[in-house]
């Protein structure tokens, strides 16, 4: 299984996929950098309540969180 990541800010403005797509839909390129800004300055965070048990539980355990299955 092949692990993937989030594009950066500036690996999204540069990928090629996506400058097709913004072409096609008539999106400016400063519109569009302008919005994944506003949106990593506006996103927070979120602890989930879930994700915070499973943690206590495992270190409760004295097992590695991140190796404890969860469908969560």
């Amino acid at each position: 299984m092949r692990k993937t990541s989030d594009l950066t800010i500036s690996e999204a403005l540069r990928d090629p996929l996506i400058a097709m797509v913004m072409r096609a839909d008539g999106v400016k390129l400063d519109d569009f950098k302008q919005l994944l800004e506003t949106a990593a300055r506006k996103r927070q965070p979120n602890a989930s309540k879930v994700g915070g048990f499973v943690n206590a539980i495992a270190n409760r355990a004295g097992v590695n969180p991140t190796t404890v299955s969860c469908f969560c």
